[in-house]
């Protein structure tokens, strides 16, 4: 079953810069949402290396979508 619902372009946004190449705006929002805080983020670990990279992954993924809004501006 599927449901709509509406959100702000400020919401959209938000959730845009959590949104993976790979995913829809239904598992961002799961993702985030999972009981487990860290879980959504996969950074938080009791491995500094696996939490550095993950760290990485994220500050990339955020850096390149707001490249693309900022390209989408001086359009």
């Amino acid at each position: 079953m599927s449901t709509s619902i509406r959100l702000s372009e400020e919401a959209k946004s938000r959730l845009d810069l959590f949104k993976r190449e790979d995913e829809s705006y239904n598992d961002v929002i799961l993702r985030l949402t999972s009981e487990d805080k860290w879980a959504g983020f996969g950074i938080a670990s009791s491995d500094p290396e696996r939490s550095k990279e993950g760290m990485e992954e994220v500050r990339e993924g955020i850096r390149t979508r707001m490249d693309r809004h900022v390209e989408e501006i001086d359009q």
